[in-house]
């Protein structure tokens, strides 16, 4: 006896990841119309745009603001110690400085430390020239041992002769 088959309905048996996609925007973009809503919409002013320019996650402009001013000074007392002549230098400094004492992201207050301990700090001498000078001087040494050696050997020979 032979089974019926079961019947399918066009609209079940597809699969979702297969739909038509029906995104709203991408309708909306079709038309002359909807392109031109849809520029009206991106060019109006929003009623909330987020925290201003420049100031860091966490801060509001007036709670930043003292900060900065205290960073500034600090910078500027900073540089004044300093005995730097020339004056971009100057202003690169303090820069740095502030950087360093606001708050901002850690890749940023660490490049104007090192840009801070450059201008300020020497670096210190390297090992490989100290190692280098321990290395020729023992040389030098063994230099000097060889000669004495020969002189005392040469000299022992003249005279058994």
């Amino acid at each position: 006896m032979q089974r019926k088959p079961r019947l399918k309905n066009s609209s079940t048996s597809k699969h979702p990841q297969k739909a038509p996609k029906n995104n709203y925007f991408s309708n909306l973009m079709k038309t002359e119309e909807g392109r031109q809503l849809r520029k009206q919409w991106s060019n109006k002013p929003r009623k909330n745009p987020g925290r201003p320019k420049g100031v860091p996650d966490g801060y509001t402009q007036e709670t930043i603001k003292p900060i900065r001013e205290n960073a500034k000074k600090f910078a500027e007392d900073f540089v004044s110690k300093k005995d730097i002549k020339n004056n971009y230098a100057k202003e690169a400094l303090q820069t740095a400085v502030e950087v360093m004492r606001t708050p901002a992201a850690d890749r940023e207050r660490l490049s104007a430390a090192r840009l801070v301990l450059e201008f300020t700090e020497a670096k210190p001498a390297a090992k490989s020239e100290v190692t280098l000078h321990q290395a020729e001087a023992w040389l030098e040494e063994l230099a000097k041992q060889d000669d004495q050696e020969e002189q005392v050997i040469t000299n022992s020979e003249e005279t058994v002769h």
